[in-house]
């Protein structure tokens, strides 16, 4: 192999050397993590999952559902008519219906989980805890076994109505990212991160939808969010999570020491990544120099006296 063709190999090497920390497939996504570290982690981000309920408004689905069901009889139908009715803020009317269909046929699980969803969003928490408790008892692996934490909300919600500071001060899973472990303790569960991101994500892709800021009780659960996407994922999205906490509400007191402690990781951990790159280069540059002075950058060491 000539010289040119040395260089040549050189170049594509490095090339491919250097590409290869750059070129991501659309699917992963860089961002940094709790300890400062510069990750590439899969899938979509949390904030921008959120971002997708939040766009949602449940407002035309609710009027096809309630003109396609209206003066129904049957009770399955009449059941999907309470849930039209929740769409089209109707919760009251929702409320009567749902009561009415739990006198004809007691003991169905999805009428009480709709009760204890149209009470809340009828703003009575104490029937809608008391529902939703019955939604568990009749079917535990309900909504993928979630609904443990919508108990949780409604009991923060509760507390608020006695203390309106109470979410000021608390959350609804009192989380902090470098309190997080393997198994994190909730009450009388047990999770992983995983599973808990899992019914955090749940939860608030379905609250979103009825849900607009400000809300108390969003706001503090957003808050959790950004805890364990900060201590599993990465400090960018938690970011992202807890500006939305704070257009639901939550306290920006509480929210901008951590912002301003992600801005400091997320700028380490760049500065350190770039430091890198820097490094890599300053070697390669010098590397390229001392190879064009033994001549391996040209075809001859001929050319190379004739360039000099």
């Amino acid at each position: 192999m000539d010289t040119f063709s040395e260089m040549k190999v050189f170049a594509l090497c490095f090339a491919s050397l250097f590409y290869a920390h750059t070129a991501l497939p659309c699917i992963w996504i860089t961002g940094t993590k709790y300890s400062g570290e510069r990750v590439r982690v899969s899938g979509v981000s949390g904030a921008s999952m959120l971002r997708h309920y939040m766009q949602k408004n449940p407002q035309p689905d609710g009027m096809k559902m309630e003109a396609d069901l209206r003066g129904a009889t049957n009770f399955n139908d009449r059941s999907d008519y309470s849930v039209a009715l929740m769409y089209l803020g109707r919760s009251k009317e929702a409320v009567e219906l749902l009561q009415q269909l739990e006198t004809e046929q007691p003991g169905q699980y999805f009428i009480a989980a709709n009760l204890g969803t149209a009470y809340e969003l009828s703003g009575n928490n104490q029937e809608a805890l008391r529902w939703i408790k019955e939604g568990i008892h009749r079917n535990p692996d309900s909504h993928e076994g979630t609904e443990w934490l919508h108990v949780k909300i409604l009991e923060g919600k509760i507390a608020q109505q006695k203390d309106a500071h109470h979410f000021e001060n608390h959350s609804v899973l009192e989380l902090l990212p470098e309190k997080i472990g393997y198994r994190i303790t909730i009450g009388e569960e047990k999770l992983s991160p995983k599973e808990l991101t899992e019914a955090i994500q749940y939860q608030l892709a379905e609250r979103l939808q009825f849900v607009k800021p400000p809300d108390p009780a969003v706001a503090s659960l957003l808050f959790d969010y950004a805890a364990i996407e900060a201590a599993t994922k990465t400090l960018e999205s938690a970011r992202s999570i807890l500006q939305m906490a704070i257009a639901y509400g939550y306290p920006s007191e509480k929210v901008e020491p951590l912002l301003r402690l992600y801005d400091r990781r997320i700028a380490w951990g760049k500065a350190k990544q770039y430091g890198v790159y820097a490094l890599i280069g300053a070697l390669v540059v010098c590397g390229l120099y001392w190879l064009r002075q033994h001549g391996h950058f040209v075809l001859s060491r001929r050319d190379l006296k004739q360039l000099r």
